[in-house]
């Protein structure tokens, strides 16, 4: 083979290796924690700042309801992702486990998970693979060093993770936009 066509393959063989570990990638989260990512700051692969239709057809919650902090005015999934409704908290069901969510002007502002059962706990995960009751090591592996004890806390300049820590387990999270 001559030298042109040589680096020809070494090149394709380079990029290909590069677009492997790209997409290998989980959730569009890196190796290590992120805290500028917003797909770092949900679970099961939604997140913070995400169109709450887009949430929904991810998450495919059981059963959803959704209503305006202000007027108490119900809104549809199809409404918010329009742009209707000013702060929207929706509490959403995912088998048994109840996950709390913020929207404004149809984006997810906030993600908020607390309460499950033992049982449940496998899931719904963080988008960086942290289940409930996971060790707190378990936590620091996957999210680094924070400040806090009892509520850890990860924050960028955007987003912000929180942490709830009891006998060493990780007991709650919630996920913010700033």
């Amino acid at each position: 083979m001559n030298r042109r066509k040589m680096l020809r393959i070494m090149a394709i063989f380079v990029l290909a290796v590069m677009m492997l570990v790209a997409c290998s990638s989980q959730n569009g989260t890196a190796d290590s924690f992120d805290p500028e990512n917003q797909k770092e700051y949900g679970i099961n692969g939604i997140y913070v700042g995400q169109n709450i239709k887009e949430a929904m057809e991810q998450l495919k919650p059981n059963k959803a309801d959704f209503m305006d902090m202000v007027s108490r005015e119900s809104y549809t999934v199809d409404q918010m992702a329009s742009g209707a409704g000013e702060a929207v908290m929706g509490m959403l069901l995912v088998n048994r486990t109840q996950v709390i969510v913020k929207v404004k002007k149809g984006v997810l502002q906030s993600i908020m998970l607390g309460g499950v059962a033992k049982e449940d706990a496998e899931v719904l995960k963080t988008n960086r693979g942290l289940a409930m009751y996971a060790n707190s090591d378990e936590m620091k592996k996957l999210y680094g060093d924070a400040t806090g004890e009892k509520e850890v806390v990860y924050k960028g300049s955007k987003y912000m993770a929180n942490f709830g820590i009891a006998d060493n387990k990780v007991v709650w999270f919630r996920f913010d936009h700033l």
